[in-house]
């Protein structure tokens, strides 16, 4: 660790280019510590981080801005993490972690300007936590599969903290659920939690997958604060099951938005807030847009401009709906809008089509994307490498990185284990669909939607 400034910062800011700005096309307006007599600092791990913050906060509010690059890599803990959350036939996993210590970096009342950037190849099993602070920007961290679900432990917590921009970060678990979790539905707590007297965030071009419960924007029925400001951009959303957000009073905005495999529900506007939904693209997901549990005081949708445009889009995108089944339920079933968004938004943001968001935003969201942006430049075009599929680009083989064989053109596909993904195509062409684990599906066009090109076309799942 080192507690003194480095001559690192050219290096730094060359990493972030101009985005370290005002401008977060959302309702945050943070500069973090890139402001004057910002200090700059790099840590190996969350202690360290810990560290130089504590030395920072000799007086209240923090005693000069700061920007901390994190250099560590905990990818084999959050490998080890994931695998011992892998359930068996019965439903038991082999070593849950829910009650581990809830390793975090803690933040608390720094109001002086604080930016957290993750180095190329850094990942951290630890969460974050902000708390009474403000002026906050957390970017290019990779975080996941932390445990202490049973101590709230989640990935990313934003308590009583304003103007907080949450950009360009990969957060993910296990989505499977392992018996004798607390409650009976916490292997895993949230992966970014927004809640009391928050106020104008931002959370931007972020790659959040495997993962079940995503986000609050409140913690109860009770937690609405008079309202929290959030925006919701440019983020990718894959294979997750529900809170995208869970939503309590106030007024958010989702645009340009890739949601792919939601398992149980996915934006649940309740107790009176209202969410404008634009130019998102939906796929094979249940449940998109709902409230839940909430019926008497239900919140408001205005859907514009998104992939799905009318109940005839759900079998070609697909978009599936549950009964009710006494929850207290209203889900976007007819797919309209049921108030227009009331709210003035203060900033000014640059969105692109819900097509172009997606043929292009993989190549934007998550780390070591140099913190680039999806414009409209950018979808004048398709790059020759670039393909419509779940996960990473793939390599120019008979099946994607990652899945295994399951069947050939015109024979059935059984998902045994795994995350539930099959891939349809060959050679670098692929299109993929959820089917979830102890499913299966026939390796057809008709099954998939479209022709990928495979010549011939082959399915295979994905095994983790």
């Amino acid at each position: 660790m080192k507690l003194t400034p480095t001559i690192l910062a050219t290096a730094i800011l060359l990493l972030a280019g101009n985005a370290f700005a005002a401008r977060t096309g959302g309702f945050a307006t943070a500069d973090g510590g890139d402001l004057p007599g910002a200090r700059y600092f790099t840590a190996a791990n969350y202690q360290e981080i810990n560290n130089i913050i504590t030395s920072a906060s000799t007086v209240p509010g923090g005693a000069y801005p700061l920007v901390i690059t994190y250099t560590g890599n905990e990818d084999a803990a959050i490998a080890t993490i994931v695998m011992d959350h892998n359930p068996d036939a019965a439903g038991n996993c082999p070593n849950p972690h829910w009650n581990d210590a809830y390793r975090q970096v803690a933040v608390t009342g720094y109001t002086a300007g604080l930016t957290i950037l993750g180095a190329d190849g850094s990942s951290g099993n630890f969460g974050i936590t902000l708390t009474n602070s403000s002026n906050v920007v957390i970017r290019n961290m990779k975080l996941g599969a932390l445990g202490g679900a049973a101590k709230d432990a989640d990935l990313l917590r934003v308590d009583s903290s304003s103007n907080v921009w949450i950009d360009h970060n990969e957060l993910l678990s296990n989505s499977h659920e392992c018996n004798g979790s607390p409650e009976g539905d916490l292997t895993f707590e949230g992966a970014i939690d927004i809640k009391k007297n928050s106020h104008n965030v931002t959370v931007s071009y972020n790659y959040i997958h495997d993962h079940k419960k995503v986000g609050l924007d409140g913690s109860s029925g009770t937690d609405i604060a008079g309202g929290r400001e959030i925006t919701f951009h440019h983020n990718l959303y894959s294979n997750v099951s529900q809170r995208l957000p869970l939503q309590r009073g106030g007024w958010t905005h989702m645009y340009n938005n890739l949601y792919s495999g939601i398992t149980d529900s996915g934006i649940n506007v309740r107790r009176e807030g209202y969410a404008l939904i634009e130019q998102n693209w939906f796929e094979n997901s249940v449940n998109p847009v709902v409230c839940r549990y909430d019926a008497t005081l239900c919140g408001w949708w205005d859907l514009r401009n998104n992939n799905v445009k009318s109940p005839a889009d759900f079998k070609r995108y697909g978009i599936s709906w549950t009964p009710d089944d006494g929850i207290n339920t209203v889900t976007a079933i007819e797919w309209k809008t049921t108030a227009v968004f009331p709210k003035t938004l203060p900033y000014v943001y640059e969105s692109v089509s819900a097509q172009c968001v997606k043929n292009k935003l993989r190549k934007y969201a998550g780390v070591g994307k140099k913190l680039k942006q999806l414009t409209p430049v950018a979808c004048l075009g398709r790059d020759d490498d670039e393909h419509d599929m779940h996960d990473r680009h793939a390599p120019a083989g008979d099946y994607m990185e990652n899945y295994t064989k399951c069947a050939d053109a015109g024979e059935i596909c059984k998902v045994k284990t795994g995350a539930g993904w099959v891939a349809f195509g060959r050679k670098g062409n692929w299109v993929t669909k959820y089917i979830g684990t102890g499913h299966a599906v026939s390796c057809t066009i008709a099954s998939f939607g479209s022709d990928p090109g495979g010549r011939p076309n082959k399915c295979s799942y994905r095994v983790y």
